[in-house]
């Protein structure tokens, strides 16, 4: 399954499914239950580990593929890459699983050697991931990158990747390695102004230290972030970005129906999965710390920027028309007199699901103030944990600023919020408050344990999602 087509799935079950095999894992501890002949690891067990030195000294010999199924009918589900490994050679690597590959270690492909990936080979609803710490590097931009079946062309800067998109909107790009963004100076518009229709990869990689200061009128479309816009089928994966700054000082339009300004995207029709920003974004018209508007999908994503401007903002998302599922922000937000400010989304006009946030919310006087959401319509198997506030005359809930009956399994932290009210307009169908000590006692009622978990070493003992945990 391509990334594109995931975006059908999530549309129809709203999260990642679970694999209930086990995995063959690329680890420092000893190979056991894998053989490998003929260039090819297969497991002998459902459970299995393939030493990473061992799959260096032979990949130094040749091509070599690993994959899930094995003889007498062996099964694995998955392909975890949990130790760091690198080639120099010009051989091939390629994994192949049942389900799904992640990576949370480096793998870097230091010659001209190639990389293959496929999921779903004889399974379905997995995915390629790479959480917080996983990335592929490669040094050299004209080694061959395939995901299923489907040929990748590799970029390393964001010019270069602006010029590709450009040229081609539908094509798949992948970010080659990590960029610093520092010595490219103070963009004055929106980097990639071009509607990506296909699909970028990130692979894991960091563009960090992005600086972008609107001019006004550099833009007509009213999107700013690293990406103008994801456009209707298009894809962004696995791109994670830090120490971003961008300002918006202009006020163009009505910025809930034409605006958008995000650290990742403006605009988003498509699907952003397993993405991940940092930063500090100021905008005068709203915005978010990943996307400033949301009427796509967006499926195990973060945020932690630090989100501002006069009519407020969100953590994650400004505006959302559609899905967020599996997602959570942490940065504060704030805005002034009038706004609307939500730790998650300002105005959700979509769907929350399986998602939170724990970051500060404050709004001026006559504000529209939430932990989650400012003004919220729909959400299920989620809650908020920030401290929330605003001035005089302003609706203030630990969930939701302005709040709906179309709610189901939402939570709020009554203790960590400073607030035992759930929503400003007293609209508490299916959120309930708990104090910190009960939401660190176990998951809420509700909460479905194969997407969350508690640990008291992991979110400060809250809960956390299992497919996209926290830092």
């Amino acid at each position: 399954m391509t990334h594109s087509a995931w975006s059908i799935l999530f549309g129809a079950i709203g999260l990642l499914p679970m694999c209930a095999n086990a995995d063959v894992v690329i680890s420092s501890a000893q190979t056991w239950d894998v053989t490998c002949t003929g260039g090819l690891c297969a497991p002998t067990a459902a459970d299995a580990v393939l030493n990473v030195n061992d799959l260096e000294n032979l990949l130094a010999s040749g091509n070599l593929e690993v994959t899930t199924t094995g003889g007498g009918g062996v099964q694995a589900g998955n392909i975890d890459v949990d130790a760091a490994a690198s080639w120099s050679v010009t051989n091939t690597l390629s994994l192949d699983a049942y389900n799904s590959i992640a990576f949370s270690k480096t793998v870097s492909v230091k010659g001209s050697g190639g990389l293959s990936l496929v999921t779903n080979d004889g399974g379905g609803g997995g995915t390629l991931s790479f959480g917080l710490k996983g990335n592929v590097a490669f040094a050299n931009l004209s080694s061959v990158l395939t995901i299923n079946g489907m040929a990748y062309t590799l970029e390393n800067s964001i010019s270069a990747l602006a010029s590709a998109i450009s040229a081609n909107p539908g094509g798949n790009y992948a970010l080659a390695a990590d960029y610093d963004a520092a010595g490219d100076g103070t963009y004055n518009n929106t980097p990639i102004r071009t509607t990506v229709t296909g699909t970028v990869e990130g692979l894991g990689n960091t563009i960090s230290k992005l600086s972008v200061k609107i001019v006004k009128g550099n833009n007509p479309l009213k999107q700013y972030g690293l990406f103008g816009e994801l456009g209707r089928g298009g894809t962004i994966a696995s791109l994670k970005m830090t120490g971003y700054k961008i300002d918006v000082p202009v006020h163009q339009g009505m910025f809930h129906v034409y605006y958008g300004a995000g650290g990742m995207v403006g605009l988003n029709a498509g699907l952003l999965f397993d993405d991940h920003a940092s930063g500090v974004l100021h905008t005068k018209s709203g915005g978010g710390g990943l996307v400033g508007q949301n009427a796509g999908t967006i499926a195990n994503s973060s945020s932690d920027a630090r989100v501002s401007g006069p009519t407020g903002g969100g953590g994650l998302v400004f505006d959302n028309y559609g899905e967020i599922t599996e997602s959570y922000a942490t940065g504060a937000v704030s805005g002034g007199d009038n706004s609307i400010v939500g730790g998650l989304v300002a105005f959700d006009d979509g769907g929350v699901s399986n998602s939170y946030a724990a970051g500060e919310a404050l709004g001026g006087s006559n504000s529209e103030v939430g932990g989650l959401d400012g003004s919220e319509n729909a959400a299920s198997s989620a809650y908020s944990a920030g401290h929330v506030k605003a001035a005089a005359g302003s609706r203030v809930g630990g969930f939701a600023g302005e709040g709906s009956n179309n709610t189901a399994n939402c939570y709020w932290d009554t203790t960590t919020s400073g607030t035992d009210q759930g929503t400003g307009n007293d609209e508490n169908t299916g959120i309930t408050g708990l104090t910190d000590k009960q939401f660190k006692a176990g998951l809420p009622s509700g909460f479905d344990p194969t997407i969350w978990a508690e640990s008291a070493k992991i979110n400060n003992g809250l809960p956390y999602l299992i497919g996209n945990p926290p830092k």
